[in-house]
């Protein structure tokens, strides 16, 4: 009986990441958090958990499409930034970076992002990481050190500084939240 439900799951997990691509969601990104929850189900061991892990994947999906659409208002300057950001979470990143890869000053940059965001370019990278490290936690078992090594953080304490800077709680209350 366990195992129809996880298959049952599995058959969610994949009409889910289905209809997020059809909304705009990465195709990796949407296949990644996919094979992410299935490992996590099959690890569980009754049927509540099963049924939270559900609504969590797809609340989680939902919100990712929202995001995608909200970012679709956004200017194409601000999605340009947010991609490079995503895909350079795990490395410390500078705005000179950034820029370069947009073929701009870094001043300008700087200046255009904030005028069309109200936030400067280090404020949203740190929005970005910590972003990220709240999926990290709630999604995974990874340890704080891996987590603030795979967001680039120099390190376990900068990590906790910052996090709970932005979240106003540390990494470990958070997941324990």
């Amino acid at each position: 009986m366990l195992r129809q439900q996880k298959n049952t799951f599995i058959i969610s997990a994949t009409l889910v990441s289905r209809a997020a691509i059809r909304g705009g969601m990465d195709l990796d990104d949407a296949l990644r958090l996919s094979d992410s929850y299935i490992q996590k189900c099959e690890r569980l061991t009754s049927f509540e958990q099963i049924t939270n892990l559900q609504y969590h994947m797809v609340a989680q999906y939902t919100q990712a499409v929202e995001e995608l659409r909200y970012n679709r208002n956004q200017s194409e300057l601000v999605r340009n930034v947010a991609s490079y950001i995503r895909h350079h979470l795990s490395v410390a990143i500078k705005t000179e970076d950034i820029a370069a890869s947009l073929f701009m000053s870094r001043s300008h940059l700087s200046t255009r992002f904030k005028s069309e965001t109200g936030m400067n370019l280090t404020e949203y990278i740190h929005y970005l990481k910590i972003s990220e490290a709240k999926h990290l936690l709630k999604h995974t078992d990874k340890s704080l050190l891996l987590i603030s090594n795979y967001l680039g953080y120099s390190s376990q304490s900068h990590f906790t500084r910052s996090f709970k800077k932005m979240t106003g709680m540390s990494p470990m209350e958070y997941r324990e939240k």
